[in-house]
């Protein structure tokens, strides 16, 4: 009896001691973690915008709502910032996001009768660039992450406070809740959809507003703000059975070979930027993952576009549109996409992965995101950023490689919502209760 007894003790603590080791070696994801949002704090600028992404100050927008994203959705994690009060910087991101809200109307009704939930009439977006879709996107998905605490805790921002002026003094969304600007700035994506007249570009949605024309890079960022914006209380969004839904399975089926608008040849399970563009990037394929799990399925062949991308997945970043590791766009791409179907833990679909040359997370399943991370922790700079590539670099660069590092879910389960932690539009601009999550 002594003997096994003492057996086990021995057998407790090897397990400790495996803990200790995956604990310590994950904390090289959260090193990383760490180390780019001090430099993304460390390039803000006095606007509260960040803008060292492609275009500089004409991409400020899409900039600042993609490090808004980096830095809400770390603090929702078990370790938060890291004992770093990083809440100045989102408040000063959220005054500047906020301030460049513009309205757009929703009359006439679109193609099937919506004109804003309620019958508003009356949308939000983001202008400031020339190609204006992925500037709301990138901002709607900032702020969603600022109301919306995916583990079920408490949001830094609860939905229902009103922002007053001590926030921003722009009509646009001055005396409008954090949920209604999120539900006019989605109401823009559902009310601006290409409608059947628009033949095979039907169902998605390209660079404007009601272009009435679609594209799969640009498509996939109504789907991000929809699937990110479920569960907040009272937000609505179109559901699996919606005019919305039927339309994006028909735009990503339309985008995919096989196809009989296609030349014969092209590789099977292949997604094009629009029918007959010959764009074969695998940016596309993450659109194809998040249009299904948006849609409940029907978008295209998930099991021959996960057959492309297998065969391609170790493919590095080369032209402007190809390629995947070193590719921040594609990368972030189908870590959406991806993680929306799969999760990040298990095997997952991808087989031919990269060897497992750093044991980041040893006793972990080698994965697909596990392959990201390793790449991610070998491939970051001294100063903390992520050097990216052609138009994706500096800090719109680093906060998507932060959000795949911390596993971001762009699929969260509804919850209820507890109280919030700052409080952001009551006249108290600054913090109310705030905690620093303790090390775990």
């Amino acid at each position: 009896m002594r003997k096994l007894l003492i057996f086990f003790m021995i057998l407790a603590l090897a397990l400790m001691g495996a803990g200790v080791v995956n604990a310590s070696t994950s904390a090289n994801k959260q090193a990383a973690i760490d180390a780019g949002l001090a430099y993304l704090a460390g390039d803000q600028q006095g606007n509260g915008s960040w803008i060292n992404g492609y275009g500089g100050s004409e991409y400020a927008q899409a900039d600042t709502g993609a490090a808004l994203l980096a830095f809400t959705e770390q603090y929702y994690k078990p370790l938060g910032w890291d004992g770093k009060n990083y809440l100045p910087a989102v408040q000063n991101a959220v005054s500047y996001l906020l301030g460049q809200a513009t309205t757009l109307s929703l009359s006439p009704a679109n193609w099937w009768g919506f004109n804003g939930t309620g019958g508003s009439g009356v949308g939000l977006q983001w202008t400031n660039t020339n190609e204006e879709t992925y500037g709301s996107g990138l901002v709607i998905a900032g702020l969603i992450g600022l109301v919306n605490n995916p583990s079920g805790g408490a949001p830094l921002v609860n939905p229902s406070t009103v922002i007053t002026s001590s926030v921003t003094s722009n009509a646009a969304v001055l005396g409008l809740t954090y949920g209604q600007v999120i539900q006019k700035a989605l109401d823009s994506w559902t009310w601006g959809q290409s409608p059947p007249s628009t033949g095979n570009r039907y169902g998605g949605w390209r660079y404007f507003t009601a272009q009435n024309d679609s594209d799969m890079s640009t498509t996939q960022w109504p789907l991000v703000n929809y699937l990110l914006a479920k569960g907040i209380p009272g937000v609505v969004i179109p559901g699996t059975g919606s005019q919305t839904a039927a339309g994006v399975n028909a735009f990503v089926t339309a985008c995919q070979y096989p196809n009989a608008a296609y030349p014969s040849g092209w590789p099977v399970g292949s997604v094009d930027y629009q029918p007959g563009a010959n764009i074969l990037s695998l940016t596309h394929i993450g659109g194809l993952l998040l249009a299904n799990a948006f849609t409940g399925g029907g978008a295209g062949n998930i099991a021959n576009a996960l057959a492309y991308l297998n065969a391609h997945w170790t493919d590095t970043a080369n032209g402007t549109w190809y390629g995947n590791f070193g590719n921040p766009y594609a990368m972030f791409a189908l870590y959406k996409g991806l993680e929306s179907q799969y999760g990040t833990t298990g095997a997952g679909p991808i087989t031919n992965l990269n060897p497992e040359t750093t044991p980041i997370d040893p006793g972990a399943t080698w994965n697909w995101w596990e392959d990201m991370c390793q790449w991610l922790c070998q491939n970051q700079n001294a100063d903390g950023s992520w050097s990216g590539y052609q138009y994706w670099y500096g800090d719109l660069a680093t906060a998507w490689d932060i959000n795949i590092l911390n596993a971001t879910a762009f699929a969260p389960p509804s919850v209820p919502l507890p109280p919030s932690v700052l409080l952001l539009g009551s006249g108290l601009l600054g913090l109310l209760g705030w905690r620093r999550f303790k090390k775990s």
